[in-house]
């Protein structure tokens, strides 16, 4: 098994906690100011993810080419 890009892993995990978290506070917590900070997060993880899937395409090309 090949190892996975280190920021594709950051962005999916990011991704993922960030939402389980979001969820918790929205419905158990119901701290609307809290939405804020998860709205600046959700872009930075999704931009990790988005960086890693277009490193691990790059890879898979150059390795295709040859």
């Amino acid at each position: 098994m090949k190892a996975l890009n280190p920021f594709f892993i950051i962005g999916t995990v990011g991704v993922i906690v960030t939402a389980i978290f979001h969820v918790v506070i929205a419905l158990v917590l119901s701290i609307p100011a809290a939405h804020t900070t998860f709205f600046v997060l959700y872009p930075m993880f999704i931009s990790f993810l988005a960086i890693g899937a277009g490193q691990i395409i790059k890879h898979d090309k150059a390795i295709a080419d040859n």
